[in-house]
C-alpha cells in the first residue's frame, strides 16, 4: 500500500514537472501587441529626444506698415511747388538747399529765398501758389511705407517661459512723407529709392500667460541690430541702433508638436542722417506688422511605423514606444486605438455628417 502511494506521488510530481515545461513556449508568445512584454519596465524616450522636445522653430511671412516720424524745429524749411528743402549755410555761410536728407543728403546752391513768402497759419487762397519758407510753428515730418516680413525664430521653452534667437528679412517700398498738419500744397517728401531691405537679428523671450480652448496667448519681446541695404542707406550718411520689438501672439494647437501662429507685433527702431552741413536727423521708422506662420517642436517619439496601426495615442510595440498621429494632428491621451475620429475631427463644425 506504501509503495502505491509513493508511485501515485512520483506520477503526479512527473505529469506536473512535465506541464510546466510543455507549457512554457506558450507562456513565451503570450504578450500584449499594444504594449510592452510582461514585467518589463516603462519604455522612454532617447536622451537627445527629451532634450530637443524642449526646441521649437517658428517660420512666418507677413504684411507691415512703416511710420516715419521727423523732428525739424531746428531747421528752416523751403518748400516750392515740388520739393522740400532744409535751408542752411555752407562752409561760406553762403545759403545752401538740402534735399533728400532722409538717407542721401546733398545740397545745392540755386536756390533763391529772397522771393519766397514767410509761410503763416492763416493764409488766405490767394497766397496759395508760390514758394514758402517755413521758418516757426512745430515740424513734424511723418508718412509711411509698406512690408513684408519674413522671420525664423528657435526657441528653448521651459514651463511658460521661452528664450531664443532670430532673423527677419524684409522688403520695403519707397517712402512717402509731408508735413504734418500742413495744407496740400505745401510740398510732399518722396524718397529716392523704390524699395530696400532690412535684416535683422535679435534675442526673444516671451511668456505663455493664458489659454483658451485650442488657442493659447504670449506676450514675446525681441532686441537686436538691423541693417538696412547700403544702395538706399549708405553706411558713411546713417547709422542705425539697436531696436526692440514688441508682440502678443496667439497659438492655434492643431498638436503638442505643431501650432498656428498669428503674431501682431510694433518694432521700435531709429536711424541718424548725417547732413552736409555737420548736422543730423534722428527719424524714428516704427513698424507695425502682422505675421502668419507655424511653430513646429521636435516630437518626443517617433511616428508608427505600421501603416495599418489605428491607435491614435501614444502605445508600445514590443519594446518601443510611438505617437500614434501625425505631427500635426492633435494626440489625445483618453483617445485610445479602438476610437474612429480623433480630437481634431470631433472639433469640426459639422462632425454628424461623418460616416460612421
Amino acid at each position: 500500500m506504501g509503495r502505491n502511494r509513493f508511485k501515485i506521488k512520483i506520477f503526479t510530481f512527473t505529469i506536473l514537472i512535465v506541464g510546466v515545461f510543455a507549457s512554457r513556449p506558450l507562456i513565451g508568445q503570450v504578450f500584449n501587441p499594444w504594449g510592452p512584454p510582461p514585467n518589463d519596465k516603462d519604455i522612454n524616450a532617447s536622451l537627445f529626444r527629451k532634450i530637443a522636445n524642449y526646441f521649437s522653430a517658428e517660420v512666418a511671412v507677413g504684411y507691415g506698415s512703416t511710420r516715419y516720424r521727423q523732428n525739424l524745429d531746428e531747421f528752416q524749411i523751403y518748400s516750392n511747388s515740388n520739393d522740400l528743402y532744409l535751408l542752411g549755410q555752407d562752409s561760406l555761410g553762403g545759403p545752401v538747399g538740402i534735399s533728400n536728407w532722409l538717407n542721401r543728403p546733398f545740397t545745392t546752391d540755386t536756390i533763391n529765398t529772397s522771393s519766397a513768402i514767410l509761410y503763416q497759419s492763416n493764409f488766405n487762397e490767394s497766397e496759395q501758389n508760390g514758394n514758402y519758407v517755413i521758418d516757426s510753428l512745430e515740424k513734424r515730418l511723418v508718412g509711411g511705407g509698406n512690408a513684408i516680413p519674413v522671420h525664423l525664430k528657435i526657441h528653448f521653452n521651459y514651463w511658460r517661459l521661452r528664450i531664443g534667437a532670430g532673423a527677419t528679412f524684409e522688403i520695403n517700398s519707397k517712402a512717402n512723407l509731408r508735413l504734418k498738419g500742413f495744407p496740400n500744397y505745401i510740398a510732399e517728401y518722396e524718397s529716392d529709392f523704390s524699395r530696400f531691405y532690412t535684416r535683422k537679428y535679435y534675442l526673444t523671450a516671451g511668456v505663455h500667460y493664458f489659454d483658451f480652448w485650442d488657442f493659447s496667448y504670449f506676450a514675446d519681446i525681441e532686441y537686436g541690430n538691423f541693417r538696412l541695404s547700403e544702395s538706399a542707406f549708405p553706411g558713411g550718411n546713417v547709422s542705425t541702433n539697436n531696436y526692440w520689438n514688441i508682440s502678443f501672439p496667439i497659438e492655434k494647437n492643431f498638436s503638442e508638436y505643431f501650432r498656428l501662429v498669428m503674431r501682431p507685433s510694433v518694432d521700435l527702431k531709429s536711424i541718424n542722417t548725417f547732413l552736409p552741413t555737420g548736422q543730423s536727423i534722428k527719424t524714428n521708422m516704427w513698424n507695425l506688422q502682422f505675421q502668419v506662420g507655424v511653430r513646429v517642436s521636435f516630437p518626443l517619439f517617433k511616428k508608427c511605423p505600421i501603416s495599418n496601426c489605428e491607435a491614435q495615442k501614444e502605445h508600445h510595440h514590443i519594446d518601443k514606444k510611438y505617437r500614434g498621429q501625425p505631427i500635426y494632428k492633435w494626440q489625445n491621451p483618453k483617445v485610445g486605438e479602438n476610437d474612429p475620429y480623433n480630437l481634431n475631427e470631433k472639433r469640426e463644425a459639422f462632425p454628424f455628417l461623418k460616416r460612421k
